[in-house]
């Protein structure tokens, strides 16, 4: 007979914590100066959905620290990416955050210097062009995974997309990424460091207390996560709850369930994809949400979500996403609430640093990450 006590949350002592990382990691602006050119500016960057900018010409601009990159597509429909700036006399090329580039040519406002969608300088104002001159737009690395675009400012990029994902791109393999669709996207700005939000996201030891609606649904979040043995009887110790169908107000699927998924992904309900330091992909049986974040002083950090369905389900006249909406903002709320307490404690005088349970295993392994890269 299986002894019942070996089911229950192993308990830890308080001398088995670690310490985190310093107060002046999450307040100062230097610091985060330093993390945009050891991280942000090094590392795969999430910047919208491929059909966001379907035509040849079609431009997004994505914001990364001070730097303002041009998304677009060339007269083939290959992505390009280039930075923000004019080789005369580096002026600011596009204000606009979406739109399209007439005639194929990126114009500069200012003195009418203008480039194909290659990036190529075309004209030059009462200037004879010397064909010998480089001065073509300054070339951002970019490539497409999933229906998704990423940029890179590195030079020559360390790592290829998807090298450090957590886990393999392959787990997402039975969901139709590429094809779907946006159904709602939602901003928020959270009073909160970057790496706060990644630290929430990584552990579930507050699951119990701030997300009763998600602990009915997955009944693992209302446990200590750092167990010997979670549920002997069960094969699939994070499943959600039997009869839970989604992740909506009411557990019930907003849209049919995706075809190519196996039995066991079906029965997990969830399965998460993270790509530091930026996104995390939620796969859902009937959806998928997406959530990256930027920084955006070192006090505050802009979070975009967005829900993803089938264009089978996007054209059903009776297709309604809100309760698949309204769930996840609701987590994301409960999220933003404890994320900017906790930002808000940090400025207590005495506070050096914090101190991390092995329930945090995955936010000691984050920290890990972290200042190997900003030793680096």
């Amino acid at each position: 007979m299986e002894d019942e006590s070996s089911s229950k949350p192993k308990l830890f002592s308080l001398q088995d914590i670690q310490p985190s990382l310093l107060k002046r990691d999450y307040l100062d602006q230097s610091v985060m100066e330093a993390e945009l050119k050891a991280l942000w500016y090094t590392h795969w960057i999430y910047v919208c959905r491929e059909n966001k900018i379907p035509k040849p010409g079609d431009y997004s601009i994505v914001d990364i620290g001070n730097q303002r990159i041009i998304v677009t597509r060339n007269n083939e429909g290959e992505l390009r990416a280039f930075h923000n700036t004019c080789r005369h006399r580096g002026s600011e090329l596009c204000s606009q955050s979406l739109g399209n580039f007439k005639g194929g040519r990126i114009v500069c406002p200012y003195h009418k210097w203008s480039y194909d969608l290659d990036g190529n300088l075309k004209t030059t104002p009462f200037l004879e062009q010397d064909k010998s001159a480089n001065l073509g737009l300054y070339p951002v690395n970019n490539v497409a995974w999933g229906g998704n675009i990423y940029i890179n400012l590195a030079n020559k990029p360390a790592t290829a997309l998807g090298e450090n994902a957590d886990p393999s791109f392959t787990i997402l393999d039975n969901w139709p990424l590429s094809t779907l669709q946006l159904a709602h996207s939602h901003r928020y700005e959270l009073a909160c460091n970057w790496k706060i939000f990644w630290e929430n996201y990584l552990e579930c030891y507050h699951c119990p207390g701030i997300h009763p609606e998600l602990c009915k649904i997955v009944p693992l979040y209302k446990q200590n996560l750092a167990t010997d043995k979670i549920d002997p009887a069960a094969n699939i110790p994070d499943a959600v709850a039997k009869g839970v169908e989604s992740w909506t107000t009411d557990s019930k699927a907003v849209a049919p369930i995706f075809s190519g998924l196996s039995p066991e992904e079906i029965t997990i309900g969830h399965t998460y994809l993270t790509l530091l330091p930026n996104q995390f992909i939620a796969a859902h049986s009937d959806y998928v949400r997406q959530v990256s974040i930027k920084p955006l002083k070192a006090d505050t950090t802009e979070v975009t979500c967005e829900w993803l369905f089938s264009p089978k389900a996007m054209a059903d006249p009776a297709f309604d996403p809100q309760r698949a909406i309204d769930f996840g903002n609701l987590i994301l709320e409960q999220d933003a609430h404890v994320c900017e307490i906790n930002q808000r404690g940090l400025s207590a005088l005495p506070h050096k640093h914090g101190h991390l349970a092995p329930q945090e295993q995955d936010v000691i392994n984050f920290h890990q990450w972290y200042r190997q890269l900003m030793i680096a």
